[in-house]
């Protein structure tokens, strides 16, 4: 059942006009009380009604906002979103921005462009790891009434619609799981990720990863976390060096972009297959590697389910005020390897837009 203002307004010992207020930006409340009825709001799950449901023959329009371009898995995701649309004949435009790196500026940038100037009735944006992001999506939706949702890495205090991705954590935990038992239980793995802060799912993926080979493989030497900031000839350089310098080393983790390099890697030191390697998200190449024999293991995160619920949901909320019944769809953890690696897999995953 939907949060009604009412609630809130019990929850936090005022008027149900005080909390109108409040929600929409309007004067007459002391800051530090409009401060907690946006809290208490947003820990509630209240969803802001403030503008009128389109006319559903009116097309919607939904701006969308990915970082790391460079990812093959986000120029998939894009390309999803951007046919969604024209697959369903429901009546959406779909506004799609990709930026290749982690700037906050920049994601800001092109958020206030769809916003203001593309006048989009609502937004689908992969947030990056920054308080300024968590308030910019705070002020889209309780002062605007633009409503958001947030795809593939979440801030969950934050006043969105719903969330659609994956648990990076439980995520991170499959890897660890997989790449422990792949190892025998003992060893050292190097964890490789894209970069060192901005992106949520980086960091969550390797707490746990972290958490699992703990608890689940004590014997297995945890080597400190390389970043190679999306930058592959980095990714590549840091295999080579590890591949001669580190005595055991039998395992790696890689948490994102990065992976050519560290293939290009394995096969210039002939150790493709002898090092098993766990890589996130079912994308050409890292099933093309499966195949060859160099990854162990591919974790997909659930792209078809990312690259159009997003839009489905805005849809509804937009054209009915149809609230989503939950407020995060955390989507499924696909596992491939080489035993149910089927033909059609590979074809299936198109990188260009």
């Amino acid at each position: 059942m939907a949060v009604t203002m009412q609630q809130i307004a019990e929850a936090c010992g005022v008027s149900r006009g005080t909390v109108d207020r409040a929600l929409r930006g309007r004067e007459g409340v002391r800051p530090e009380v409009a401060r907690q009825i946006r809290q208490t709001a947003r820990e509630l799950g209240y969803l802001p009604r403030h503008a009128s449901p389109l006319k559903k023959e009116k097309p919607v329009r939904i701006g969308v906002v990915l970082h790391t371009g460079v990812s093959v898995f986000v120029r998939q995701l894009a390309g999803l979103l951007a046919a969604y649309p024209g697959q369903t004949l429901l009546p959406i435009e779909t506004i799609v921005r990709t930026m290749d790196g982690t700037d906050v500026p920049h994601q800001l940038a092109l958020i206030d462009e769809l916003a203001e100037r593309e006048r989009v009735d609502g937004l689908a944006i992969m947030p990056l790891a920054s308080a300024l992001l968590r308030d910019k999506i705070n002020e889209l939706s309780e002062k605007r009434g633009l409503p958001v949702v947030t795809i593939n890495t979440d801030i969950a205090d934050c006043a969105r619609l719903a969330y659609v991705g994956p648990d990076n954590i439980a995520c991170g935990r499959t890897a660890g799981a997989l790449l422990g038992m792949a190892m025998g239980g003992k060893g050292r793995v190097l964890p490789i990720l894209g970069q060192r802060s901005g992106h949520f799912a980086d960091t969550q993926r390797l707490s746990g990863f972290y958490a699992e080979i703990s608890e689940a493989f004590p014997s297995i030497e945890m080597l400190p976390p390389e970043y190679c900031f999306l930058d592959q000839g980095l990714a590549e350089r840091i295999t080579l060096r590890a591949l001669s310098e580190v005595e055991g080393l039998t395992g790696i983790y890689l948490s994102s972009v990065g992976r050519s390099g560290v293939y290009r890697a394995l096969d210039r030191a002939g150790q493709g297959g002898r090092v098993h390697v766990v890589v996130h998200d079912l994308t050409r190449d890292n099933l093309q590697m499966i195949r060859a024999g160099v990854v162990d293991f591919a974790i997909g995160q659930g792209v078809k389910t990312q690259g159009s619920l997003p839009l489905l949901l805005l849809y509804q909320y937009l054209t009915g005020h149809v609230s989503p019944e939950k407020r995060r769809y955390s989507t499924e953890i696909e596992v491939k390897f080489r035993c149910n690696l089927l033909p059609e897999d590979e074809a299936c995953q198109t990188p260009e837009l």
